[in-house]
């Protein structure tokens, strides 16, 4: 989703954040949201990873969860804040750098434009700001490696990639890895989902 990959993903949606939110604001997230809300304590803190123009943000917090969320795009960050009536963070997932912070971490469509050779520190670092027992929602469009498409830069995972770069990942146990059709109906795209949790022994 929103500007994390590189120069040409960051023009991507510096140019057109208007034109994502009419595409992506009615999209039926139920059936994600169910499964992660259900491991999130009542009026627990979600933090809103790559949050585009808020959609996620407003739906987590008329449920009554507490609510941060950031995103490396200006326009986004400034849509989003307009949209939602919360002030959100303009940042890379690069520089997250919280300590047991969150009962949820959402990365709905976002940690997709991580370049490869930086995903495994990212998914540290979300590790890292997960309390113990919390759950992280992440997904990935259904695929193998790193490609380019309409100047914006991915980076796919099939189910059994996901879990095998999850493992590598310390502080972490895998709840959940499926696969769904687009939300947004388009047949020729699948993606890949992880719920995971955050270790309750840390040390």
């Amino acid at each position: 989703m929103k500007q994390q990959g590189g120069d040409s993903t960051d023009r991507y949606y510096e140019e057109r954040a208007g034109e994502y939110l009419a595409r992506t604001a009615n999209l039926e997230m139920e059936p994600l949201y169910g499964p992660f809300l259900a491991l999130v304590p009542k009026g627990g803190k979600i933090l809103d990873a790559g949050c585009g123009p808020g959609r996620d943000v407003i739906a987590f917090s008329r449920r009554g969860y507490q609510v941060t969320a950031f995103d490396a795009s200006a326009k986004m960050v400034e849509l989003a804040t307009s949209q939602t009536g919360i002030v959100i963070n303009q940042m890379r997932f690069q520089d997250l750098n919280h300590d047991q912070e969150y009962d949820g971490i959402w990365a709905c469509a976002s940690l997709l434009h991580v370049p490869a050779g930086e995903i495994e520190d990212v998914l540290k670092r979300f590790s890292r700001a997960l309390k113990p027992g919390g759950v992280c929602f992440m997904s990935f469009k259904q695929g193998d490696g790193e490609r380019i498409e309409e100047g914006r830069r991915f980076i796919d995972f099939t189910e059994a990639t996901l879990r095998e770069k999850l493992t590598q990942i310390p502080g972490i146990t895998i709840r959940r890895i499926w696969g769904c059709e687009d939300q947004a109906g388009r047949p020729e795209v699948r993606w890949v989902n992880a719920l995971v949790m955050g270790v309750l022994d840390r040390q």
